[in-house]
């Protein structure tokens, strides 16, 4: 499980088909100062911190400098926004931040980033009719869902069915050039969309697919 620490006003430069913000791998913390980021950061470790130079509380240099000579706290990636002015640029340098994005930001390579620093596959919308069988539930007989989103290390699946969180699972459907794909998973994740009628969001972690399957679904994500 990776873990991103995300300033409260650059959420939205996640909402797109690129967004991370919805994998079963990844686990999202969000901010609106720098004494929130640096108390949030001291608790879960985070492997990432994407913020804003002006963001309230502390100055921004003064959180970095704490944590780059902090032991238990250096060890962290970190994208930093600011202005396209020289002035933000030099103190973006003084924070040691790994990559600095100026304003108007290039989204597509921001994500680009994120997902190299935290190492994680690409994902690709994907809906289609999927076979899932739940261990101890349904007497393992497969049900019908959807997908919603997929990756070679897992997938974002859609259903009305009340699931929970570390069932394991077996799975079976059919990639757009007809490759079937099938293996198994675990539930890392539940998102409860709606209450009336329910609908639930469930990230599975892929645990068990062979490489020729890994391969195919990588195949697809990079088109």
């Amino acid at each position: 499980m990776k873990k991103v620490l995300i300033a409260n006003n650059l959420i939205d430069l996640y909402i797109d088909k690129n967004s991370f913000r919805d994998r079963a791998d990844i686990r999202v913390f969000t901010a609106a100062t720098n004494d929130e980021v640096l108390k949030i950061h001291r608790k879960e470790k985070v492997d990432l911190i994407v913020t804003q130079l002006d963001l309230p509380g502390i100055k921004t240099e003064d959180l970095f400098n704490t944590i780059r000579t902090d032991r238990e706290l250096r060890d962290v990636s970190a994208i930093i926004i600011c202005k396209d002015t020289l002035a933000h640029r030099e103190r973006s340098k003084q924070c040691s931040a790994n990559v600095v994005f100026t304003t108007p930001v290039d989204t597509d390579l921001l994500h680009v980033r994120v997902r190299q620093f935290l190492n994680v596959a690409p994902r690709k919308f994907y809906r289609v009719a999927l076979a899932v069988a739940i261990e101890g539930k349904f007497k393992n007989r497969p049900l019908p869902f959807w997908t919603e989103n997929i990756s070679a290390s897992g997938m974002l699946i859609r259903t009305e069915e009340p699931l929970s969180k570390g069932a394991g699972t077996f799975f079976s459907f059919f990639l757009p050039d007809g490759t079937h794909v099938s293996g198994y998973g675990e539930i890392a994740r539940v998102v409860q969309l709606s209450a009336s009628p329910d609908v639930f969001l469930y990230g599975i972690k892929f645990t068990d697919i062979t490489p020729s399957v890994k391969a195919a679904i990588e195949a697809v994500v990079k088109v």
